[in-house]
């Protein structure tokens, strides 16, 4: 274990990424080094729980990138503080960005009203339960229990059109020419 602590601290000092306390640069690089640490302890925690972002670890950075390469306290707050804004500035967003993707999936069955269906259980007449019908709902095919109030059943692959829905039932009548009709019509 001390081999690897001797090769990682030979490697760092190589790169100059070794915190010198006696300067505004090692001052910078060991709280980069403190952020950073963090930064990566709240990543791995993230894959448990929600916390945290790398603002912090930006400020160091940017701190003692700065002092490294000549700017004052000050000027190297200044940069620090900077880069953090923006880097909190992108975190905030991606954030919006990816919150924007959020889609609801639940499926509203007033959509399903006008549209055409086929039959794919027997409907019987005057409102009786027991029929099914198939309804190609974008992106998906739905089939669900249907009931239809005309005076003779539908019989398998009748062509419909759904004139009410709910979560548990589709109200449909038969498909007729003036539906086919209206429906070549608003293709155009």
């Amino acid at each position: 274990m001390s081999k690897f602590i001797d090769y990682v601290s030979t490697f760092l000092k190589a790169l100059d990424l070794l915190p010198d306390f006696n300067s505004q640069t090692g001052i910078f690089c060991a709280m980069a080094w403190i952020a950073t640490l963090i930064a990566l302890l709240l990543f791995g925690i993230s894959f448990i729980a929600d916390l945290g972002d790398g603002d912090a670890d930006a400020f160091g950075w940017g701190g003692f990138v700065a002092s490294n390469h000549g700017c004052s306290v000050l000027a190297a707050i200044g940069i620090g503080l900077l880069i953090g804004l923006i880097m909190f500035l992108l975190v905030a967003v991606l954030m919006r960005f990816i919150n924007g993707l959020k889609c609801d999936g639940t499926l509203q069955y007033s959509t399903l009203v006008g549209m055409t269906g086929t039959v794919y259980v027997t409907l019987p007449p005057n409102g009786e339960p027991g029929g099914q019908v198939q309804v190609n709902h974008p992106g998906q095919l739905l089939t669900m229990q249907a009931v239809q109030y005309g005076d003779k059943p539908l019989p398998a692959q009748t062509r419909v059109v759904v004139v009410d829905a709910t979560s548990q039932l589709l109200t449909v009548r038969p498909f007729t020419a003036e539906d086919l009709h209206n429906h070549n019509t608003t293709k155009q």
